[in-house]
C-alpha cells in the first residue's frame, strides 16, 4: 500500500464529519412600539384613487422621508412543511422597520414606502409600481431575502416569504434569495422606448395581443 493512502483516508473521513460553527453574537434589537393601522384591501371593481392615503405614524422610520406609502403585510412560511412560521423576524431594509408573525405566519399590517427605481430618466419608463427589500429571520432557517417586491398606492400588499429549515447536512449557510420579477408593462414600455426603426425586432408588442 502507498504511504499516501492512510493520510487521505483521514482527510475523506474528516470531510465527511458534521461541520459547525459558533454563531457570532447578534445585536439586541428593541422593538418598536406598535401603532394599529387598518388594513384596507382594495377590491377589483374600485379605482386606486378611492382607497384611503397611507399616513405613517411615528413608529414608521422614514415617515418623513418618502411622500407615497401603503400598506404591507407578510405571511412567513416553512417551505418543506408549507406551514405558517411564527415568531419569524421580518424587517424592511430601506428603512428598517421591524415586525414579527403570529401564529398563522402574519405580521401586522403596517405602513411601507412606495419607492419607484430612480434609475431611468424618462416618465415613460417611470416604474409601475414601487420595491422594497424584505428580509425575514427565524432560528434554525436559513436567513431569507426578497428583493423588488412590488408595492402599489391603495393596495394591501400581501408577500409570502418562505424558510428553509437548517438541516445537518447543511455545510454553507448562505442567505436564500429570491428576485420578484419585473412588471411586464413596464418591460413593454422599455422595449418600445429603445427600439430604433432600422432594428424593429418583434415590431410594437402589446400586453393584450
Amino acid at each position: 500500500m502507498k504511504k499516501w493512502w492512510p493520510p487521505l483516508l483521514l482527510s475523506a473521513l474528516l470531510s465527511a464529519l458534521p461541520f459547525q460553527t459558533k454563531a457570532a453574537p447578534q445585536p439586541e434589537h428593541k422593538p418598536l412600539p406598535e401603532f394599529k393601522y387598518e388594513t384596507v384591501h382594495r377590491q377589483s371593481s374600485d379605482p386606486l384613487t378611492l382607497q384611503p392615503a397611507v399616513k405613517p405614524g411615528p413608529d414608521i422610520p422614514g415617515a418623513n422621508k418618502w411622500d407615497k406609502w401603503a400598506m404591507l403585510q407578510v405571511k412567513v412560511i416553512d417551505s418543506t412543511t408549507q406551514k405558517p412560521l411564527a415568531d419569524a423576524e421580518v424587517v424592511v431594509a430601506e428603512n428598517g422597520y421591524r415586525t414579527k408573525t403570529d401564529k398563522n405566519g402574519l405580521t401586522p399590517a403596517f405602513p411601507a414606502p412606495v419607492i419607484r427605481d430612480p434609475r431611468f430618466a424618462s416618465d415613460a419608463l417611470a416604474r409601475l409600481h414601487g420595491q422594497l427589500t424584505l428580509l425575514a429571520y427565524k432560528n434554525g432557517y436559513w436567513d431569507t431575502v426578497y428583493y423588488n417586491v412590488r408595492m402599489n398606492e391603495g393596495m394591501t400588499t400581501t408577500p409570502e416569504m418562505w424558510m428553509f429549515q437548517i438541516t445537518p447536512e447543511n455545510r454553507r449557510i448562505e442567505p436564500y434569495v429570491y428576485f420578484y420579477p419585473t412588471h411586464h408593462l413596464f418591460t413593454v414600455n422599455l422595449a418600445e422606448q429603445f427600439r430604433s426603426k432600422t432594428q424593429p425586432g418583434a415590431g410594437p408588442e402589446s400586453p393584450e395581443r
